[in-house]
């Protein structure tokens, strides 16, 4: 599967909704392409709804938040071409990424964020999978589709 690189774990006090959101969590950086069709292929397969989540850093211009808003959206509708009726939400938020994505993963049946670089010793995806309520996938941010473990 060439440059993929996939980790899922289940978190073991995960509650099993029935068919909980698939959450992509972004940053808007260069992982969203990555994480938008991980997260659209996830729901595609679990049948479930996407939830597209944004987390911005406080102290953003009104041009890089409009930037990155544009970059998100664009992102997700090229994911969105393999599945034109899947149901999905957009939301987007000011805060830390980790702990954002944790809080507003509750009740979801997955997360999907970028994997961490190896440099970083307090990454997005290592607080999500340490404190998620829910299963996490990362996704290499070159990845074209999720590989399972």
């Amino acid at each position: 599967m060439g440059d993929m690189t996939t980790t899922h774990r289940p978190h073991p006090a995960a509650k099993r909704p029935a068919v909980g959101d698939v959450v992509a969590g972004l940053v808007g950086d260069d992982t969203t392409s990555s994480v938008t069709r991980a997260a659209v292929r996830e729901a595609m397969a679990r049948g479930a709804r996407v939830r597209f989540l944004q987390v911005l850093r406080d102290g953003m211009t009104p041009e890089e938040r409009a930037a990155c808003d544009e970059a998100t959206f664009t992102a997700a509708l090229r994911a969105l071409r393999e599945a034109p009726r899947l149901p999905v939400t957009f939301e987007v938020v000011d805060g830390e990424p980790a702990p954002t994505f944790v809080r507003r993963s509750e009740g979801a049946s997955v997360l999907v964020v970028a994997q961490d670089q190896p440099a970083e010793d307090d990454g997005v995806a290592r607080y999500c999978l340490s404190h998620a309520p829910c299963d996490v996938l990362t996704v290499h941010p070159e990845s074209k589709a999720p590989a399972r473990i």
